[in-house]
């Protein structure tokens, strides 16, 4: 069941082996699985962040023209530069919309870019963001329509339990699984090839049923090797013991030697990945605190901007022009308080989910299920007698 048939040092080929194998492919499934939900995640919150950043981005091109119409027919009678002040904001915001729809082609939002789950990157622009997520999910890249995120980012409190979290991530973090399968893999090995230290008895045995003939069915029957061999006059058989132990013993040494080797480095990564693991669990559950805490401060910065803003449109309404140089640095911060606002949304939203993958849950939050094929009932009938046996042996 180790070693397998015809098994030779170092060469174990056995069911057991055979099974681990199988489990840490599933695993590597999984980890796939899980990387590309992550990732379809991703894209839509990039696709998300595109459309409230091209939002913003509108509004304060439309904000800037209508100031600078405004300025033109003050500076048609007084002869003041304001109107080009004016209109220079409105060409930078612009620009800023042009690049903001079309973007431009660079990494977005992934995994592995800084974190394990992904950690967010603003800045691709609307069309490009709807393609990569398009590429996701198997859509046409272009079909004359646009994808539209209907789902809003959470700004729920998130508190976690660190010993919870942690004692699940070791529990469940697919790359600690698959490790413990290599480790379990390197332990069966190493029984295995101790096994060739010891001496080898077999018991051999053979029958021969012999035809002899110069054809197999022809004649002459002296010639004929099938009815020779239905005579029955050319049987033989041989029994015995064959024992044999190799001088030395220098190859099952070496390969004892070299499955301790391997069993030790597999141990030592597994508890690197342990320490990995720990350490990207911590710094997701600092990335959720430090998102949310500047999610509210945004949402303050940005109420305050909007009041001033209000403050400045009263007085001009009641004949107090506020200076120009104010209300276009106001209409530029206003706009950076509404990009900084969702972009915080979407790092905490980001950071929920990067504490589950961490966690080893992402599937289970994601509502994603695996499942292995039903096998047959003789299957499931050999496995519970199988463990019967161990229960019984224990």
């Amino acid at each position: 069941r180790i070693a397998g048939p015809g098994a030779k040092p170092g060469q174990i080929n056995g069911i057991l082996i055979a099974r681990i194998r199988t489990d840490i492919s599933l695993t590597d499934f999984e980890k796939s699985v899980r990387d590309f939900v992550a990732d379809v995640e991703n894209s839509y919150w990039d696709l998300y962040f595109a459309y409230r950043d091209l939002e913003a981005r509108v509004d304060a091109r439309d904000i800037a023209l209508s100031t600078a119409r405004k300025l033109e027919g003050q500076s048609a009678t007084q002869g003041s530069g304001d109107a080009a002040q004016a209109m220079e904001q409105y060409y930078r915001f612009e620009s800023d919309v042009i690049d903001s729809v079309n973007g431009r082609p660079f990494d977005g939002t992934r995994t592995n870019n800084g974190s394990s789950g992904g950690t967010f990157r603003a800045g691709g622009g609307l069309r490009v963001c709807e393609r990569r997520l398009r590429l996701m999910i198997g859509f046409p890249i272009n079909d004359g329509r646009m994808i539209q995120p209907t789902d809003e980012p959470s700004v729920a409190p998130m508190i976690p339990d660190w010993q919870d979290a942690c004692s699940t991530a070791l529990l469940k973090r697919e790359e600690i699984r698959r490790q413990r399968w290599i480790v379990k893999q390197r332990e069966i090995e190493l029984i295995a090839n101790r096994q060739f230290l010891q001496p080898q008895l077999d018991v051999i045995a053979r029958y021969r049923f012999r035809g002899f003939g110069k054809d197999w069915i022809n004649q002459p029957a002296n010639e004929n090797a099938w009815r020779n061999m239905l005579g029955g006059d050319y049987q033989e058989w041989q029994a015995g013991l064959e024992y044999s132990l190799p001088v030395g013993l220098r190859r099952g040494y070496a390969a004892v030697k070299a499955s301790q080797v391997a069993l030790h480095r597999e141990i030592q990564i597994l508890q690197e990945q342990e320490r990995n693991v720990v350490f990207g669990l911590s710094n997701s559950i600092n990335e959720t605190q430090r998102s949310f805490e500047t999610l509210q401060l945004q949402e303050r910065r940005l109420q305050e901007i909007v009041r001033q803003l209000q403050s400045l449109q009263a007085k001009s309404e009641a004949g107090q022009d506020p200076a120009l140089d104010v209300l276009l640095e106001t209409h530029r911060r206003l706009l950076d308080a509404r990009i900084r606002y969702h972009q915080s949304r979407i790092e905490y939203s980001i950071a929920q989910r990067n504490f589950h993958f961490e966690r080893g849950t992402l599937l289970e939050y994601c509502n994603v299920g695996l499942n292995e094929a039903i096998s047959d009932a003789e299957a499931y009938e050999d496995a519970a007698v199988r463990i019967a046996g161990r229960g019984a042996i224990r």
